[in-house]
């Protein structure tokens, strides 16, 4: 069990978040919740990417519970007019939003939002919405696990061949090539998914994706109803792996597309990948000169009021691996779960919640 597990658990009873409800100052900070996909799958026979299920469905009813039990959920859009009334945030202001538009964000997600009146961002890969073809991260899991091949050698990613048998050998194969494809030049990245069914010798109808992705129909109708959407750019690449007149394309392009599909204002945007490394700030100045209001990062933590940027902004991520414990101390205490090292002026407070979760109490199911 991680050491994150265990302060999670300690932290999850009803004395702590009482505490939690009544600290006023550790309640600051805006959370962003970072989620990819909603949905009930079998690993044995689930033939994309697993690694951006964030949740089952019914485990995201119970985490919307707990966040329109604990906080004030808010859009992007309430987020700027408070800016530019000069207004402060809400206390205890936290904002949903799912990355790339997949299907199962309307299908799963969107009836428990409406259920619980919580708005969201979706972020769009406009390329895909409508189509058929599959995201570049879910082809490679679909060739790796539908190839016949016991083994194969790619010797621009690694110097040893890369065994093929067993379940765990494909996810091992899986997270080797799509943690390579982050790091390359676009245009070696592309060249090598154009040839990777060719060289493990799978088959891809040209329907494999039907269903996978939003439609701009189901896009129309959510944004009728209290989901906003941003973008996330025209086909996903790396954004610090390509060109600048690429990298205006994708941002440029993917917001025009969305505002004249929906005849709104878009205010958001999110970096594919998102990690540090994987923008830059011609991206974020990009962004800024093109009308974009925010932009968000992958990269965990709180935003606060005072000293945040705009555009490159922190969210909360949502794994299908964490426990109830996990994703209810994350966002009660992303100081302390996340790393409270950047927030020292809030341990006093992380010390008294810990003080009383040791006095003998018993964690809740």
């Amino acid at each position: 069990m991680s050491k994150r597990e265990i302060a999670a658990r300690i932290l999850d009873n009803s004395l702590v978040r009482g505490f939690w409800r009544a600290g006023g100052r550790f309640r600051k900070g805006l959370r962003i919740l970072a989620y990819h996909r909603v949905l009930d799958y079998a690993p044995t026979s689930f033939p994309f990417d697993e690694a951006v299920i964030s949740a089952s469905p019914d485990e995201f009813y119970q985490q919307m519970k707990f966040v329109k039990q604990h906080f004030e959920v808010i859009s992007f859009a309430d987020l700027y007019e408070c800016e530019k009334a000069g207004r402060q945030w809400p206390n205890r202001a936290l904002i949903v939003t799912f990355d790339d538009g997949y299907r199962d964000n309307y299908t799963n997600a969107f009836p428990v939002l409406n259920a619980f009146n919580i708005p969201a961002t979706i972020f769009l890969v406009t390329g895909h919405i409508g189509q058929t073809k599959l995201f570049w991260w879910d082809a490679v899991a679909y060739c790796i696990k539908h190839t016949k091949l016991l083994a194969k050698n790619f010797p621009q990613i690694s110097s040893q061949t890369l065994s093929l048998v067993k379940a765990s050998d494909k996810q091992f194969a899986i997270h080797l090539i799509l943690g390579w494809i982050k790091h390359v030049p676009d245009k070696v990245s592309r060249k090598f998914l154009e040839r990777l069914p060719d060289e493990l010798k799978v088959e891809m109808p040209d329907d494999l994706g039907a269903g996978v992705h939003l439609s701009w129909d189901e896009v129309r109708e959510m944004s009728k109803q209290k989901i906003e959407f941003g973008s996330h750019t025209v086909t996903h690449p790396i954004l610090a792996n390509i060109s600048e007149a690429q990298l205006e394309r994708e941002i440029v392009e993917s917001k025009k597309t969305i505002e004249q599909e929906l005849g709104k204002e878009i205010l958001s945007l999110a970096y594919p990948v998102g990690r540090k490394s994987k923008f830059n700030q011609l991206a974020q100045k990009l962004a800024a000169n093109h009308g974009f209001r925010y932009a968000v990062s992958y990269e965990e933590g709180v935003v606060f009021q005072k000293e945040f940027d705009p555009f490159a902004m922190p969210r909360v991520h949502v794994e299908t691996e964490y426990s109830k414990s996990l994703f209810r101390a994350n966002l009660m205490f992303p100081h302390l779960i996340l790393g409270g090292e950047r927030w020292p002026h809030l341990a006093l407070e992380y010390q008294e919640a810990m003080k009383l979760s040791a006095s003998g109490m018993t964690q809740e199911s």
